[in-house]
């Protein structure tokens, strides 16, 4: 058992898919929760990403407090995972 961190992942990156990226994720470490950071707003795949287990959608640019609460409110809410 491990405590788990945060894993932060935009959509658009280069040579990778977010949404798959994300869905792997999910498959393979489902304990960990994930953040999405963006510059791209799109409320209908945020809403589709939070309804898959994303804990939050962030749209860049995102202020450091905003990212640190949301970011030390998981670690706080914490979880034992198995990998």
């Amino acid at each position: 058992m491990v405590n788990c961190g945060v894993i932060l992942c935009d959509i658009r990156m280069p040579r990778v898919n977010g949404v798959e990226c994300i869905q792997y994720i999910r498959e393979q470490a489902p304990g960990i929760p994930i953040v999405v950071i963006t510059g791209y707003p799109d409320t209908e795949l945020a809403s589709d990403l939070l309804k898959k287990g994303v804990k939050d959608f962030l749209v860049k640019p995102v202020a450091k407090e905003k990212l640190l609460a949301v970011v030390d409110g998981l670690i706080a809410a914490g979880k034992e995972i198995n990998f």
